[in-house]
């Protein structure tokens, strides 16, 4: 195992129905990211979520825009900083956690 990195994981919520200059905000938070140079992120979609306004977001059978997708980062703190400065410089309406963690990288090469 690598030695253990400590840093940020962050991640971005959002309605899949949500848009940011006509593409998804999920999509719009990843072209800031790749802009900064992060190419390792993991998206989930979500079965439920409710909003700051009380509403419940949900994949229906009929309607699967209004589910929730989260994209997760773990990045070094200034670079998780950094991304975060960049979404909001962007104007794109996200809902964001951040949190610490340590991190390694096991098997496979060692780097």
């Amino acid at each position: 195992m690598n030695a253990w990195q400590h840093g940020d994981e962050v991640i971005f919520m959002a309605p899949q129905s949500r848009r940011h200059h006509g593409k998804p905000v999920i999509d719009a938070v990843a072209a800031c990211a790749k802009k900064l140079g992060i190419t390792r992120m993991t998206q989930r979609m979500d079965s439920e979520g409710t909003g700051a306004n009380g509403r419940t977001h949900s994949a229906h059978f009929f309607e699967l825009a209004d589910q929730p997708v989260e994209l997760a980062f773990v990045l070094e703190k200034a670079l998780a900083e950094r991304l975060i400065e960049a979404v909001d410089e962007a104007g794109i309406d996200v809902f964001v956690l951040r949190r610490d963690v340590a991190y390694a990288q096991l098997g496979g090469e060692r780097r």
